[in-house]
């Protein structure tokens, strides 16, 4: 039996969503189609938390406090945001330009998943950090799980619940999908607990960490460092999920590795 405890990461809110725990349903039944009968015995059960990020804003507009973020996350891609002028759509196109042809990807997924991605993370550090790992405190507790897969910022928000949580639990692996953990500044210099001499650690209740991201996943950079800035984590070499959206969850999930990470746990 493998006691799994999946946690979501951003733009997982639906309109059906009208409580949490339809929210939860809808989303454990999307990641057990995704991981289909490759995990014998599994038992899963999800975080959900979208609810609480989600923004009262109808538009994709980035305010001030999402672009500083895609400012380091440029940086993070070895690109100057000060190559063009002012802080408009057509800066943030400049950048995503300049990533998508670091990543070979399109650049209007690029720029998708920028608007997407970064008004959560703003939204989770500044007003609603406490709540959501709240949420996902109580479903770690309650489920008790042997496995957490942690996709994108949940594996932020994994990081640190399984830290406060050191002594309550035994986890034998947590696993990592497409994480921004390592992006410096934007990410890795707000976590808590705070990374010692540019280092994070492994939760002390976590035995194995493993991390996977896609190759062309341009939310988890920079490229490798994960391994190199937490102390204990296996990265798994490069792989390809999905060239049209390679930060999708679910195409991670269907992802062989991924089933073999669990089942080796």
């Amino acid at each position: 039996m493998t006691r799994l405890l999946g946690i979501h990461g951003v733009r997982n809110y639906k309109a059906a969503d009208t409580t949490p725990d339809l929210g939860g349903k809808r989303l454990r039944a999307d990641w057990l189609e995704a991981l289909g009968d490759r995990i014998p015995g599994l038992e899963l059960e999800t975080a959900y938390y979208a609810d609480l990020l989600r923004g009262e804003r109808q538009s994709d507009e980035l305010d001030d406090t999402d672009v500083v973020l895609v400012e380091q996350w440029a940086r993070a891609w070895g690109i100057d945001p000060s190559g063009v002028q002012g802080r408009a759509t057509g800066w943030v196109r400049w950048i995503c330009g300049q990533v998508a042809q670091r990543s070979g990807q399109r650049p209007a997924v690029v720029e998708k998943t920028v608007r997407m991605f970064f008004p959560e993370v703003a939204r989770y550090f500044a007003i609603r950090r406490a709540a959501v790992r709240e949420r996902v405190r109580g479903a770690l507790l309650r489920h008790r799980p042997d496995v957490v897969v942690a996709h994108s910022l949940g594996s932020v928000v994994a990081y640190e619940v399984l830290h406060e949580l050191a002594d309550e639990l035994d986890v034998r692996l947590l696993l990592t999908l497409g994480s921004p953990l390592a992006l410096p500044h934007a990410v890795f210099h707000r976590l808590d607990p705070l990374p010692r001499d540019g280092k994070g650690a492994k939760p002390a209740g976590v035995r194995r960490w493993v991390n996977v991201a896609d190759a062309g996943d341009f939310v988890a950079v920079p490229r490798g460092e994960l391994a190199r800035v937490f102390a204990g984590v296996e990265e798994l070499p490069d792989i390809s999920i999905a060239p049209a959206w390679p930060h999708g969850v679910l195409d991670y999930l269907r992802h062989r590795s991924v089933s073999e990470a669990i089942r080796s746990r």
